[in-house]
């Protein structure tokens, strides 16, 4: 199971770089379409290509803010790794075995990366994504969902005190949630959008799916977080959000599933072999992961 679990992390992953890189990277491809100089060291070219692939390699939180931001700080960067790199090489270690054996690494690392990404691009096509969508659809049975609103208080006499005040009028049911309740949902009115049964606690749940758009709960409803009072906005059946609002996690999927098939079709038609530490042969665990 461990190794399953690992192949089906090591798939996401490279789907999830290749998302990121599309759509993360698009415009600082569209601003940097000539690949220019941007530094020189010593007569050794810095170029705008060197930078776009620093850019891409940033945590998000930066790629967020975008190339600008951060463009002088990368830029020094290369120019120090250029230095480095420069005096290692006068150090003669470019021929040092330990920096072999790195570059040797490195080079595995980012041809499995190019050739999985790549292989995906070119598998994800149009019908295999509106495949996945009609299956989703399919698999995705009509569920009631509540749309309800609170007013959260830490004691059952602080409760009773508030929904007299509501019941009585003269305030909407929001405008006294803003000013009494406690909680995140305080600032929008005690307003908790569309949930599921299942999504709530169930003394909360059960009460809110008992009643009828428009209705207040008639008592306090007690729960682990304090005390509840409860109105009901609508009632629906949930459907399955259109096909645009689904495409990134279809193309995920997708990419998924065409990163595992390639892998165990590798793993089937290679000949691999293991040892433990002492030399002694390991059987094959079981690898192959089945489509979902």
């Amino acid at each position: 199971m461990f190794f399953r679990a690992l192949i089906a992390i090591y798939a996401v992953m490279l789907v999830n770089v290749l998302l990121l890189i599309q759509a993360e990277a698009q415009s600082v491809r569209d601003r940097l379409a000539k690949d220019v100089v941007v530094a020189t060291v010593d007569g050794e070219q810095i170029l705008s290509s060197d930078l776009v692939r620093a850019f891409q390699k940033l945590p998000n939180k930066y790629r967020r803010r975008g190339l600008r931001s951060v463009y002088n700080v990368l830029l020094e960067e290369l120019i120090e790794k250029k230095l480095l790199a420069t005096h290692g090489r006068l150090n003669n270690l470019a021929h040092d075995p330990e920096v072999k054996a790195r570059v040797a690494d490195a080079e595995d690392k980012i041809i499995a990366n190019v050739y999985i990404n790549r292989l995906i691009q070119q598998g994800i096509t149009e019908e295999k994504v509106n495949a996945r969508y009609k299956e989703i659809s399919i698999k995705t049975p009509a569920t009631e969902e509540v749309r309800a609103r609170h007013i959260l208080l830490s004691t059952e006499a602080e409760a009773t005190e508030i929904l007299r005040l509501v019941l009585k009028g003269g305030q909407s049911f929001e405008e006294i949630a803003k000013t009494h309740s406690k909680g995140p949902a305080a600032a929008r009115g005690g307003d908790l959008g569309y949930f599921r049964q299942g999504d709530m606690v169930k003394p909360f749940s059960n009460t809110a799916f008992r009643m009828k758009p428009g209705e207040i709960s008639e008592t306090p409803v007690k729960t682990e977080f304090g005390w509840h009072i409860i109105k009901v906005e609508d009632r629906r059946n949930s459907v399955v959000p259109p096909l645009a609002k689904l495409r990134p996690q279809i193309i995920r999927d997708v990419g998924r599933l065409i990163a595992i098939e390639m892998l165990n079709t590798a793993r089937a038609g290679a000949k691999i072999q293991r040892f433990s530490l002492e030399g002694q042969p390991l059987p094959a665990p079981g690898l192959a992961i089945k489509k979902r």
